[in-house]
């Protein structure tokens, strides 16, 4: 059974949340170049989620909405909107004129409307909607960043993340037929991913938000995974200590082979179960900062195999512990 493809909301979610000042300067320098980066940025999702309301959203699109703050001072501080869309929608160029006054109305300050194109159509290329007839009626532009105009080449050279994200996406749609290729190309981006962070100096929730793209962008059937696991324990010197638990799936699945054996040896058919939970408490202790020694005692409640699997999916996923616990029903107290 194949993975289901790239998540390409939760891939460019996550990149633009952890990596803005660098998505800026790859799609648009001019703009970066004018932030003052020395001040805070602040995403703005729930308001924006606010004010859309019931407003048609369709997937294959994120919306991110920052307050950031300008060099020269006179502004103060401004909106940056921007909309990464990944499919060719014909209502693209009606979405960001009407997202652009929403926000000038509700926030009254100036507001920098950024589309970034992600989808395959090389040909497609919106930038303004005009509607009305003769001298009468209103053109809107807004400046698009297509993103199948980097070459591969611009990509492996760049040691900017962004570049990286664009290439981990590239790479699973050009062999979303051959899984055996797509985990060879995973393992050497896994590699490249390593000089990089010891390159730009990242910390390990840098790393560990990157390798998170790596699993959303190439996903591998179970097969094709498990050669992978191998393939890493043959590199695993080549992996600073700092990164090692970047690599989650490699460390939950020695831990639940370790509870397999574990069970054949004492004839314990829960062997197995006792063996991912505490695969999942391992990961939830490296994973969230917040994470507190009582809440394992809610992961040692399941006893379903999928639903255990379901967990470990989730806590990927989630952002911080207390995030993890409300996602399987559970309250951290």
């Amino acid at each position: 059974m194949q993975p289901p493809g790239p998540d390409s909301d939760a891939i460019w979610k996550e990149t633009f949340q952890e990596f803005f000042p660098e998505c800026l300067d790859r799609f648009y320098s001019e703009v970066a170049g004018v932030v003052d980066w020395t001040q805070p940025v602040r995403f703005l999702d729930k308001e924006l989620r606010e004010m859309l309301g019931d407003s048609p959203r369709p997937r294959q699109f994120v919306d991110i909405l920052a307050e950031v703050h300008l060099k020269s001072g006179t502004l103060g501080w401004i909106l940056i909107h921007v909309e990464v869309q990944s499919t060719v929608d014909s209502e693209f160029s009606y979405r960001m004129p009407f997202y652009h006054v929403a926000l000038v109305r509700r926030f009254r300050r100036p507001v920098l409307s950024l589309a970034v194109l992600a989808d395959p159509d090389p040909e497609w290329r919106p930038g303004r909607l005009e509607t009305g007839i003769g001298d009468m009626g209103v053109l809107f532009r807004f400046p698009i960043c297509k993103l199948s105009d980097f070459t591969d080449a611009e990509l492996e050279a760049d040691l900017n993340p962004v570049g990286f994200v664009i290439l981990a996406e590239r790479i699973a749609r050009r062999h979303r037929e051959d899984p055996s290729a797509r985990r060879v190309v995973k393992l050497a981006l896994i590699r490249r991913l390593v000089r990089m962070l010891e390159a730009k100096g990242y910390s390990a929730a840098k790393g560990l938000a990157l390798t998170r793209v790596i699993e959303w962008s190439i996903p591998l059937p179970a097969v094709e995974e498990e050669r992978l696991i191998k393939a890493l324990q043959q590199i695993e010197a080549e992996i600073p200590r700092t990164y090692l638990t970047c690599f989650e799936r490699y460390a939950l699945h020695k831990a639940a082979e370790e509870g397999r054996q574990e069970g054949r040896q004492e004839g314990r058919r829960d062997g197995l179960r006792d063996g991912w939970i505490e695969a999942l408490k391992a990961l939830v202790a490296a994973r969230f900062t917040d994470w507190e020694p009582s809440w394992n005692r809610h992961l040692e409640t399941v006893d379903d195999a999928d639903r255990l699997r379901e967990w470990h999916r989730l806590v990927l996923m989630a952002p911080s512990g207390a995030a993890f616990l409300e996602a399987i029903g559970r309250r951290p107290q």
